[in-house]
């Protein structure tokens, strides 16, 4: 894999930019451009972390942002290096932005010395509510993008697209989000810049929603960093994640979390979002179909087992949910896809994903989001709802052979959670021509026992 094939990318991404541009952003500066929009990530009370992507020419600007309803714009200097096939890093930097009100809407710019905001340099947060006010966020997975399947970016912006127009806080993205080998089966990424490449690709395709709210990463066995892969591979991809898509690490939130920003913990509202690594820790080879793991040898390792516990227990939280890129543990419609990691619920009781399961029940945890099977479905166990959020890009929609399920919906979407006071909606939203919002397929109302 070549810079060339970035570069191709990066012609097509901004053939459609600029044909769909209003005539503010064409008015805005070219000779300076970002290579795609800015990434919003790490929202706290009073901070958050902004992934900027230079192009191939050294910037010099700076970075405004200003509260929603203020008349006057906070600045402070932005120098940016840059990105280049021999440097593919060199132009993006983690800029955090501190002094910021709770619970509060920002618009950010980055400009040019001229005071012209770059095309790409523009987006919008909210820092991190508490107590009971509403708020709405998504869970999309799957988008499998890499620039040898051009034609999976549809799908992704298409969704993308309609998730914007909904206006969510944040967005997890629940893996498989990039494919650090584009033809092996989850395997390590086989040159140090292959992962940066995947991540600027996705994050390309990706488009307006990635700046336009918060966005925390989930990793799938796709990313490149399975605990049976070699440590040097996997660094490489560890490195572009924590720089292309910077998750919380151990101390951005009081309730810690991974270094390696791969499984962390925040409140926002009355809810508590736990996020885990399904494939970061475990030693076993689960390749598919080459693998010798079982369905019930899957771990999240000592560590990280034991880090969840105390986060639940401590929690007072009404709302608990968990993120996943799949159970620790499989029970699918086949052997091989059981070792794999499929079925959701099914595998409530097995393996270690059996003493999840009893913790969630103990400490009050509602839902179990999950990936992995590129299909929505929704299964109950013990009263916690398994949800399975689909796909936005990967072409593959597995069978009840493969996954086991009796009711699933394979038309590619996101899933949408309001949470407001004690009640939460859960809606499985697909792009849909006639309706900018996109048609909802299914609906789940939860409430507060």
């Amino acid at each position: 894999m070549k810079f060339r094939y970035l570069t191709a990318g990066l012609c097509g991404l901004s053939l459609i930019l600029a044909a769909t541009a209003n005539a503010a952003e064409v008015e805005m500066s070219r000779e300076a451009e970002l290579l795609c929009p800015v990434f919003v990530g790490r929202p706290a009370e009073r901070s958050v972390t902004l992934s900027v992507v230079n192009g191939e020419t050294p910037f010099t600007g700076k970075l405004c942002t200003q509260e929603e309803g203020a008349d006057s714009w906070t600045c402070r200097p932005l120098e940016l290096g840059a990105t280049s096939q021999e440097n593919l890093k060199g132009g993006t930097k983690l800029v955090q932005i501190d002094g910021l009100k709770e619970a509060t809407r920002y618009h950010f710019e980055v400009r040019d010395q001229e005071d012209r905001p770059l095309f790409n340099g523009q987006g919008t947060f909210v820092t991190q509510r508490s107590g009971s006010a509403p708020f709405r966020f998504v869970a999309m997975t799957d988008a499998h993008v890499n620039p040898l399947n051009p034609e999976r970016n549809i799908v992704l912006r298409t969704c993308a697209d309609v998730a914007d127009r909904l206006n969510p806080d944040f967005v997890f993205h629940m893996g498989d989000n990039i494919q650090t080998v584009a033809s092996s089966h989850g395997g390590p990424a086989t040159q140090e810049e292959h992962p940066s490449i995947f991540y600027l690709y996705w994050r390309q395709v990706l488009g307006k929603l990635q700046g336009d709210a918060a966005n925390f990463v989930v990793n799938g066995n796709w990313e490149g960093e399975n605990g049976w892969h070699p440590e040097q591979n996997r660094q490489w991809a560890r490195d572009a994640r924590m720089l292309f898509a910077p998750a919380p690490g151990s101390d951005t939130y009081p309730q810690g979390g991974s270094r390696n920003e791969d499984y962390y913990t925040f409140e926002w509202g009355n809810a508590l979002f736990v996020v885990l690594n399904a494939t970061g820790y475990n030693s076993i080879n689960h390749e598919h179909t080459l693998g010798t793991g079982r369905g019930d040898d899957w771990t999240l390792g000592r560590e990280q087992l034991a880090w969840l516990e105390k986060t639940l227990k401590e929690s007072r939280a009404p709302w608990k949910f968990l993120f996943i890129h799949h159970a620790v543990g499989g029970n699918a419609g086949d052997d091989v896809n059981t070792r794999y990691g499929r079925g959701g619920g099914r595998a409530a009781h097995v393996g270690e994903q059996a003493k999840i399961h009893e913790m969630m029940k103990k400490y009050g945890v509602q839902v179990f989001f999950y990936a992995h099977d590129h299909v929505f479905t929704d299964m109950e166990v013990d009263g916690i709802h398994y949800i399975c959020n689909g796909s936005v890009g990967a072409p593959w929609k597995f069978s009840t052979e493969e996954t086991g399920y009796e009711f699933y919906i394979p038309d590619s979407g996101f899933t949408v959670v309001d949470v407001n006071g004690d009640s939460a909606t859960i809606r499985y939203v697909r792009p849909d021509e006639k309706e900018a919002d996109g048609k909802t397929l299914y609906t789940l109302d939860l409430k507060l026992k």
